[in-house]
């Protein structure tokens, strides 16, 4: 099976908030009590000239309540990676310099990468309590499909 490739580079302003983000933020309030930092914003990535993902209105910073929180969330959002059409998701507390799974590596924990002190995403030493999670257009775009999708997936 191929890898898909991952669409938001080079990314570019869509002006607001994606329908598909702001159900995203809903389920996962209902279901986790999540809480947010943030999603659509106009602006660079840390450590570089390109413009963010967040300016796309398609990202998301996520946040969680403890570690088991976290990686209940991580590993739902990874078996579900290609059906709900996650791109990018990085959990900064993991380990010592975090991971991130992006959907061009692979589906679900084949597209993780384990970071180190030289290689990763950047953000881990802020709080330590968010994730940041990215979805395909079609997702983005179309908030009863997600709505959809995730209804039909079992949640343990």
């Amino acid at each position: 099976m191929a890898n898909r490739l991952y669409p938001y580079y080079p990314a570019w302003d869509n002006t607001k908030v994606s329908p598909g983000i702001t159900a995203l933020q809903a389920l996962c309030k209902a279901r986790w009590n999540t809480g947010t930092y943030g999603a659509y914003v106009n602006r660079t990535m840390r450590n570089s000239g390109n413009l963010s993902v967040h300016a796309t209105g398609a990202a998301w910073d996520m946040v969680y309540k403890d570690e088991a929180q976290a990686r209940a969330i991580w590993d739902w959002f990874l078996h579900n990676s290609k059906v709900l059409g996650v791109c990018e998701l990085h959990w900064y507390a993991y380990g010592k310099y975090g991971a991130g799974y992006r959907c061009s590596r692979g589906e679900g924990k084949y597209g993780v990468k384990i970071y180190t002190s030289t290689d990763n995403a950047g953000s881990y030493e802020g709080n330590p309590n968010w994730l940041h999670i990215e979805i395909d257009q079609k997702m983005a775009n179309d908030a009863a499909l997600l709505r959809r999708v995730w209804a039909a997936l079992p949640y343990p």
